[in-house]
């Protein structure tokens, strides 16, 4: 009867613990996804302005 009782808290716990981890995972991903359109924009940026510098060397 002791051991069931255990399990039974284990799978409580287990309950009360999944929708955090689950939230933690968002979080994660919500976070990296976050940073890698930073650094794509960063890139953008920096390719533009490559590009009009070399498109206004050539003009000028």
């Amino acid at each position: 009867m002791q051991t069931n009782k255990k399990n039974v808290e284990m799978l409580q716990k287990a309950r009360v613990a999944l929708p955090f981890t689950k939230i933690r995972e968002r979080a994660f991903e919500g976070a990296f996804f976050g940073v890698a359109l930073v650094a794509m924009a960063g890139w953008v940026y920096f390719v533009t302005l490559l590009l009009v510098r070399c498109l206004l060397w050539f003009l000028g």
